[in-house]
């Protein structure tokens, strides 16, 4: 089986999905090989990817919300295991906006942004998303969530961490703050993490973790990348996590390198 992250690992830019990338998802599935994605979003975004895709066949699940949530395919269910209080969103979102950021979250099915920013707009030509704004910035931290995601630069990241730690202590450390993406970081439950969700569908199926591949890119994938038997890292991942993989690919993500590792070393 299969567990694989989206960003700079299977796709690179508004979710476009390569030629020689759908083959091999299509090829693993046909030989029985199980496959799921394990990403940062909800699953209200993610079911949209295998049509959006041209998937032959639904996937067998799908590890959302960094860990946090997981559909499996066999029941039809959508599990959440954790999310963030409401009080705590609120010391977020509201530093988040004095620091003149914007933010988003998942709520009831809706990606829902603090403010109208480029990243409002890039996501919401996408239109497969449930993408609104704010009326008031009190929305965010109406109902809990299981992820606060915000748009920073990598080289300010580090910054970004440091200035939030008094923040993270103050939840008694049951949020933490981790890079997702290129350009994006997201607060989420400190017990939340893929490898998680994916030994929760694992041990409901009687899969042995030794034949679980994970592949993935960068600190949001570490602890799946560590736990599963063969954890991958794409070669334009981060330090952090190919010091954690078993192999890393021989070609990044904007070169087909899931297909290209698939070709070689799985079909």
């Amino acid at each position: 089986m299969i567990a694989c992250d989206i960003d700079a690992t299977l796709t690179t830019g508004m979710n476009s999905l390569s030629d020689a990338n759908r083959r091999a998802i299509n090829e693993l599935m046909k030989k029985g090989i199980l496959f799921g994605l394990a990403s940062g979003r909800a699953y209200t975004d993610l079911k949209n990817y295998p049509e959006m895709w041209r998937i032959d066949r639904p996937f067998d699940f799908f590890i959302g919300l960094n860990g946090a949530s997981l559909y499996d395919e066999t029941t039809k269910e959508d599990e959440v295991f954790f999310m963030i209080e409401r009080e705590y969103i609120k010391m977020i979102v509201e530093e988040i906006d004095r620091l003149g950021l914007d933010s988003h979250i998942y709520v009831n099915g809706i990606t829902l942004f603090s403010k109208a920013s480029n990243r409002f707009y890039k996501i919401l030509s996408s239109k497969h998303r449930d993408i609104r704004v704010a009326q008031d910035l009190s929305d965010m931290y109406k109902e809990k969530t299981s992820k606060i995601l915000i748009n920073v630069e990598d080289e300010k990241m580090q910054d970004m961490a440091k200035h939030f730690e008094p923040i993270l202590e103050k939840t008694g450390h049951t949020v933490r703050l981790t890079r997702t993406s290129p350009g994006c970081m997201e607060f989420v439950p400190a017990k939340a993490n893929k490898f998680y969700a994916l030994k929760q569908y694992c041990q409901r199926h009687g899969i042995d973790m030794k034949q679980v591949a994970a592949f993935g890119d960068t600190s949001n994938d570490n602890e799946m990348i560590k736990g599963a038997g063969i954890g991958i890292c794409m070669a334009n991942g981060t330090d952090d996590t190919k010091a954690l993989a078993d192999m890393i690919s021989e070609y990044p993500c904007n070169d087909d390198g899931f297909a290209r590792f698939v070709d070689k070393y799985i079909l």
